[in-house]
């Protein structure tokens, strides 16, 4: 599905954000990315989907290199990549369903996306999707008007409008309420289990990649330092990952 291989990323030919990062995601899986602030979460995910640009290393998506890719294949390649923001990425004043219904615009031509012109079966799959998501009474609301947590769901809906193979989510609980992330978590592993699609995310509470990854890789200053199942995170693995002392009553998670 995707395999990372000694990817490389620097600023001004300097500074190191990423250094020799190489991991795998498995099909139908969640895999979790945990680390520090500034640790170089954020910039695998970009760097996958080529939002940013690395300096070495390989991106396989279905056996393709992404960085090889020139613009045409790489539109291509990322219909099947969807993208979950913290900030959501929603057009506000548009309605749930019309944001949706964006996330097929990359298979249509620039003349039917700038005038909105989508076939009744799609709208009918956006409806389907918000449905999905649990959000379908809310299709015609403007997404101003929707709450953080109905927002990110929307954000999902959109993600799934473009049938992919894989999701990557940037912090997509960060700024929601504890009910709100667990409505977003559950939606999140139930693609992954249920629909075979494969679920990458970063996340800064350890608690919740316990909770819901099936595969957890650690980063520390650019660099891979965790890469194994969920179930052997240990609090000295979490340690190590953080660069924090164990404490001798055994949990961190409630540190970070």
């Amino acid at each position: 599905m995707l395999t990372v291989n000694h990817l490389t990323k620097s600023y001004d030919g300097e500074k190191m954000s990423l250094t020799d990062v190489s991991f795998s995601v498995r099909p139908g899986e969640v895999t979790v990315i945990i680390g520090p602030s500034g640790a170089g979460k954020t910039t695998i995910l970009r760097s996958i989907n080529q939002l940013i640009r690395d300096d070495d290393g390989e991106i396989l998506f279905d056996d393709t290199d992404m960085r090889q890719l020139n613009r045409r294949q790489l539109r291509q390649a990322r219909c099947r990549i969807g993208m979950i923001f913290q900030n959501y990425n929603l057009i506000e004043p548009l309605t749930a369903i019309e944001n949706v219904l964006h996330g097929c615009l990359g298979t249509k031509s620039n003349l039917a996306g700038i005038f909105s012109m989508y076939r009744n079966r799609e709208k009918e799959e956006a409806l389907q999707l918000l449905q999905k998501v649990g959000l379908g009474e809310f299709a015609y609301q403007q997404c101003r008007n929707l709450s953080g947590g109905q927002k990110q769901r929307v954000g999902i809906a959109r993600a799934l409008m473009q049938r992919p193979k894989i999701i990557l989510c940037d912090e997509p609980i960060a700024s929601l309420d504890p009910k709100s992330t667990v409505t977003v978590m559950d939606i999140l592993r139930d693609l992954a289990v249920n629909d075979g699609i494969s679920v990458l995310i970063n996340l800064h509470q350890v608690d919740i990649a316990r909770k819901y990854a099936d595969h957890v890789i650690g980063i520390n200053n650019g660099q891979v330092v965790f890469d194994n199942r969920a179930k052997l995170l240990s609090d000295v693995a979490i340690a190590n990952i953080y660069q924090k002392n164990v404490n001798t009553e055994g949990s961190l998670v409630h540190e970070f």
